[in-house]
């Protein structure tokens, strides 16, 4: 039967099941899969389902399509059990099992599209939010990390405890809390990865006559992080001298130390971010989440209202914004597809 089993993922976590129905879907719609590969999967993928099976969650259209499958084997099986009544089709009711997924294949493509779109405005909005943050003082610090969960834990974590454990962050962070005491501003996009499971990605603007390293602030951030989810968090800090002078070498250094003063660095700063609100990456889509949930957020910053200096220094300022960084962000995604 290994010859079915097309997609060896671990069924352990609901973030797997999730992302293997998502590809079996993907492969049924797009690829050739033969009856029996569709049979055995769909079996297979069904018990999965129904294990992380929660109330008030709202899926993904590929998995919406996979639901429908279910449903419709659930409304014809009678008496029997759903592997029995998948073992008795005839060629002909699978295919009509397959067209049933076929006719979602018109929602899968306005999602992705829906999902570029959205993308696109986030990212605006948050360049735009940490720009105004950066230019609102001399020097800031801006950190990057990753937040996820301990391979061996993954397994015990739903997307709802992910919400709760992400909640329990947004508010120490809008609370300015401990290392976000000197807090400018914030965005966090939540994602879901093929090996990494439920993942968040957190961006930060810090004062930094406040703080002098980056490099602690994202370290206190991921301690946080573990405490929150009582030891099954896990993080990486991007802030580490060796990302940095790496970033450096390639001229894209825009996390740590960023000065207003320096448009290459305010345009990198920007950059860095950007990746928060990435218009390509469907692919690390939440497949489910609580209903009516956002999954990205970012701060609200607020000009402190003193005047900048008229120095030569300073009007460097005017050089750099949102729109700069969105160009050469852009001039390198099409240097990368050539």
């Amino acid at each position: 039967l290994r010859k079915f089993n097309v997609f060896p993922l671990d069924l352990d976590d609901q973030a797997g099941v999730m992302y293997t129905i998502h590809r079996f879907v993907d492969v049924c719609l797009n690829f050739d899969i033969s009856d029996e590969a569709f049979i055995f999967n769909l079996e297979r993928l069904y018990c999965a389902f129904e294990a992380f099976k929660q109330e008030g969650l709202e899926y993904a259209a590929s998995l919406r399509a996979f639901i429908a499958v279910t449903e419709y084997v659930n409304s014809q099986r009678g008496m029997l059990s759903f592997a029995e009544y998948l073992t008795g089709l005839s060629i002909g009711e699978i295919k009509a099992l397959r067209r049933i997924l076929h006719a979602h294949r018109g929602l899968i493509r306005d999602e992705i599209k829906s999902f570029a779109r959205r993308k696109e405005l986030n990212r605006v909005a948050l360049l735009e939010e940490f720009e105004g943050a950066i230019k609102g003082y001399y020097s800031v610090l801006v950190i990057r990390v990753d937040l996820s969960y301990s391979k061996d834990s993954m397994s015990e974590i739903t997307v709802n405890d992910f919400y709760q454990h992400i909640g329990k962050l947004r508010d120490l962070i809008t609370d300015k809390n401990g290392y976000f005491d000197a807090l400018l501003t914030y965005a966090i996009a939540l994602e879901q990865g093929i090996t990494k499971g439920f993942h968040a990605h957190l961006a930060l603007v810090i004062n930094r006559s406040e703080h002098q390293s980056d490099y602690k602030i994202a370290e206190g951030v991921i301690e946080k992080w573990n405490e929150i989810t009582l030891g099954k968090g896990t993080g990486w800090n991007i802030n580490t001298t060796e990302n940095k002078e790496n970033y450096e070498k390639q001229g894209r250094l825009g996390i740590g130390d960023i000065r207003r003063t320096i448009p290459e660095q305010g345009n990198n700063a920007l950059g860095a971010v950007a990746y928060l609100s990435d218009p390509d990456k469907y692919e690390q889509t939440l497949l489910v989440k609580p209903r009516g949930r956002k999954t990205f957020y970012k701060g609200d910053y607020q000009h402190h209202g003193r005047p900048i200096p008229d120095t030569e220094e300073n009007r460097r300022i005017k050089e750099w914004d949102a729109q700069t960084a969105l160009a050469k962000l852009e001039e390198e995604i099409w240097f990368k597809k050539l």
